[in-house]
């Protein structure tokens, strides 16, 4: 049973890294992350002390909603699935902290990967 769990995290962190998604920024990221009060690695900080004990599987910087958020994707070795932790670049405040399954990171990682060869096409 655990080297089933070991193989399925394995097949998803391959997956994140195959999407590109496996510490990828923005490609508008330097411009921003200038405007970043925090940087990179005060945020990663912030975002593993919310989850003890998780390994970092991916980080990107954006504007989901419209505010510069850094979004970090972290797994937890005994638990199946994500979590997504969304720190603001402009204080360090943490907007969210949400669990996503094995199977909603894979479906996002291939909506990813589409989206990109559109936009290089």
């Amino acid at each position: 049973m655990k080297l089933k769990r070991t193989l399925l995290i394995a097949c998803l962190a391959g997956s994140l890294v195959t999407a590109g998604s496996l510490f990828a920024v923005d490609p508008a990221a330097p411009a921003a992350a200038k405007k970043a009060n925090i940087g990179l690695e005060e945020a990663r900080t912030i975002a593993l002390a919310k989850v003890p004990g998780g390994k970092l599987s991916g980080e990107e910087l954006g504007r989901p909603d419209g505010t510069l958020t850094y979004v970090f994707d972290i797994l937890i070795p005994d638990k199946k699935g994500l979590e997504i932790v969304s720190v603001l670049a402009s204080d360090g405040t943490v907007v969210s902290v949400k669990h996503k399954s094995e199977w909603a990171a894979r479906r996002d990682a291939q909506a990813k990967r589409r989206r990109d060869a559109k936009r290089s096409n």
